[in-house]
């Protein structure tokens, strides 16, 4: 009886290595396949775990002109670049509750340089003007145009959502498509600016109602993160030579 139970426990003990060795092997090749940054870019996880081991998806949001000028300022003192900062501010918390890591950015922050990211928002607010709308835009030239289209489309769907203003496509301009941190940032990370309202026709949502407008744009960028995983270039025949 003894010698039975012996050979039983030996036995246990051996399958028991096996699984665990073949469970060891299986770990081992989810990491080699990309599993760590899986982990890394996991939303749920960073809700659960503390410290810079999940980080979740990192998004650098750029608070327009701060740390450079003011912006547009108008007759009744509103200042543009205090704007930009309180519903990039609103942005982040948003998203953090979501579990994702975000960088505010000023708007020549030396992070900027090859900065690496699974997504880049810039937020600004247009002029004093009495007009009322509001636009997206990504690089007129990029080796990922797949994925800064579906950036600024799940920008425009959330935040005309959330905001009730029209999209004004006829009003993007060349500030917009040129715009400096597109150069700067690494080239596979998908970029937009957005151009929140107009700080005339548009004052009393973007000062007094500055919540549904973070709201809109972290809708989007959550919308953009979770279609689109990662970046990638597409091949070079694209928009770069």
């Amino acid at each position: 009886m003894h010698q039975r139970l012996q050979r039983l426990n030996t036995c246990f003990l051996r399958l028991l290595l096996v699984v665990l060795v073949a469970l060891g092997a299986l770990v081992a090749l989810y990491f080699y396949q990309g599993g760590w940054e899986k982990l890394q870019q996991s939303r749920l996880l960073a809700r659960v775990l503390p410290g810079n081991v999940i980080t979740g998806p990192q998004v650098a949001i750029i608070a327009g002109h701060r740390g450079f000028d003011s912006g547009a300022v108008c007759e009744d003192g509103t200042i543009e670049a205090l704007v930009n900062e309180e519903i990039a501010d609103r942005v982040a918390r948003l998203l953090e509750k979501e579990g994702v890591a975000v960088a505010v950015l000023d708007e020549y922050d030396p992070r900027l340089e090859g900065l690496q990211a699974r997504a880049l928002v810039s937020i600004h607010a247009d002029s004093c003007i009495n007009q009322s709308g509001f636009k997206v835009a990504s690089a007129e030239q990029t080796i990922i145009p797949q994925q800064d289209a579906l950036l600024v489309s799940c920008l425009k769907e959330h935040y005309a959502q959330a905001t009730g203003l029209a999209f004004r496509a006829s009003a993007i301009t060349r500030d917009m498509t040129q715009y400096h941190a597109f150069q700067r940032v690494a080239d596979t990370t998908p970029g937009a600016i957005i151009e929140i309202g107009y700080l005339g026709g548009d004052r009393a949502l973007l000062v007094d109602e500055p919540d549904r407008v973070a709201e809109g744009i972290a809708r989007g960028i959550l919308c953009f993160l979770d279609a689109q995983p990662t970046a990638r270039a597409t091949p070079k025949d694209a928009s770069h030579p």
